[in-house]
């Protein structure tokens, strides 16, 4: 039963067309990323994993620091708004929700991400 759940987990993060990112909230690093994930950040799976959270989030470190630190501590599900650099150096508002679990010992974070950036209303010209 639980390695036909890992096979679902699996298929559902790499299938989804949500960006998700699988993080060591202590190194600062991704350690898996969907192909949604990269596609929104223009990286290839390699390339994102060997680049730092913090790298991404340049402009906001401390605030998402801060937001790591507190889905860890309480433990559930917490959403945020921040930018993510993509790699030619766009800023993307996106929706950030994280979620903390523990396993084999070791503390992760599962982040699921949306770009908000279609959601910004437009000034209208005329």
């Amino acid at each position: 039963m639980r390695a036909e759940r890992d096979r679902l987990f699996e298929r559902v993060f790499e299938e989804s067309n949500d960006s998700a990112y699988l993080m060591d909230p202590i190194g600062g690093r991704i350690l898996d990323a969907n192909p949604a994930g990269c596609n929104m950040l223009e990286y290839t799976r390699e390339e994102l994993l060997a680049t730092p959270v913090s790298e991404i989030h340049p402009a906001e470190h401390a605030q998402m620091r801060e937001f790591v630190d507190r889905v860890l501590r309480e433990r559930r599900g917490s959403t945020i708004k921040l930018t993510c650099r993509t790699k030619t150096g766009v800023y993307l508002p996106t929706e950030m929700t994280f979620h903390a679990f523990e396993s084999s010992g070791h503390l992760y974070v599962l982040g699921l991400v949306q770009d908000r950036s279609e959601h910004r209303v437009r000034p209208r010209e005329g």
